[in-house]
């Protein structure tokens, strides 16, 4: 079980570094659909934004990360996060003015995004480098267990910067979880219930809207940054708990593949998707879906009969944030359309 954890931390890694060379750092989530010709929106329902503070010094407390390592955390007011998920629950957290530097793969909220404009970036979170971080005098870093290399985590230890390191969440439940680890590690337990119960509302309702659905159609998800990059996702990626929770079959689960797999015409075949769900950046890459479309076996799948490919940015889709209700439920609109009526 250990060795699949980390094969699935290091493909999120590999799939992270391959979201740092795209450009479409957005203000907001773009979803394109084409499926029968028709574009589904789903209806979007989140709370007021909490307003953005400066954190005070926190209560003197530890904490063990995923890591085993226990550290203590005294002062929140200078934070680097080291993962776009984690920098939207600390906006949503409301200590945003807090946040001096993120990774360049963060693409929410705008107010993230501007920092990446103005340089106040650490880089890419597994190619990590100490300097990159202490240029930010930071009090406390944030990170999961995709950022690399470790070597760089030990160095900034040694220069007595507190370090928590996060279990990498694959599952909607998980994404609770993360919520208020970082509420407890910053000292806002009550904003953490708080958000907790707004996202956990938000995906009980789309879980709960896709179950009135029959039958489970298999969706695949490839992930793409070009012709020269196509992989099909399976087991332990944040995208089969997307696809489950819509009341969908994982088509890559089902060929049994834990973590990617490189997409071939005779894979393809085998899992019969009736859907293919997309990342935007990689479409644009590829020169859009017609061009995909050409890629061996994909004209071949009932997906590629009927012209069903749901495209979404995929921080929005899988990075497993605050928005991860708000994506499933856009996700299961786009997939059962019928609902809408």
């Amino acid at each position: 079980m250990k060795s699949k954890l980390l094969i699935t931390i290091g493909v999120m890694a590999m799939v992270l570094a391959a979201c740092s060379s795209s450009d479409d750092a957005e203000e907001a989530s773009t979803t394109t659909t084409v499926q029968q010709e028709t574009t589904t929106v789903a209806p979007t329902t989140t709370a007021a934004p909490v307003t953005t503070t400066v954190a005070e010094e926190a209560v003197d407390r530890t904490f063990t990360g995923a890591d085993g390592v226990e550290t203590n955390v005294s002062d929140a007011s200078r934070i680097v996060s080291l993962n776009g998920d984690l920098t939207e629950i600390i906006f949503e957290l409301g200590l945003g003015d807090s946040v001096v530097g993120i990774d360049v793969t963060t693409t929410f909220p705008p107010e993230a995004v501007a920092m990446i404009e103005r340089g106040d970036v650490v880089g890419f979170g597994q190619t990590l480098t100490p300097e990159a971080v202490l240029r930010f005098a930071p009090t406390l870093v944030l990170g999961d267990q995709t950022i690399a290399p470790e070597d760089t985590i030990t160095q900034l230890r040694a220069a007595g910067v507190p370090v928590v390191i996060l279990t990498s969440q694959t599952t909607l439940d998980g994404v609770l979880v993360k919520i208020g680890e970082v509420a407890e590690i910053l000292d806002v337990e009550a904003e953490g219930v708080a958000l907790s119960d707004r996202v956990g509302a938000e995906i009980k309702t789309a879980v709960d809207l896709a179950a009135t659905v029959e039958g489970q159609q298999p969706i695949a998800y490839i992930y793409t940054r070009g012709p020269q990059l196509n992989l099909l996702f399976g087991a332990g990626m944040p995208t089969q708990a997307m696809i489950e929770g819509a009341n969908a079959f994982d088509a890559g689960v089902g060929l049994g593949i834990f973590g990617p797999a490189p997409v071939t015409p005779e894979a393809l075949l085998a899992a019969a998707p009736e859907v293919i769900v997309l990342p935007e950046a990689g479409i644009e890459a590829f020169g859009g879906i017609e061009a995909f479309k050409e890629l061996p076996g994909i004209a071949d799948t009932p997906a590629g009969k009927a012209d069903a490919f749901l495209i979404y940015d995929e921080a929005y889709f899988f990075n497993l944030g605050p928005r991860a209700g708000m994506a499933l439920l856009e996700f299961v609109m786009d997939l059962y359309p019928e609902l809408a009526g």
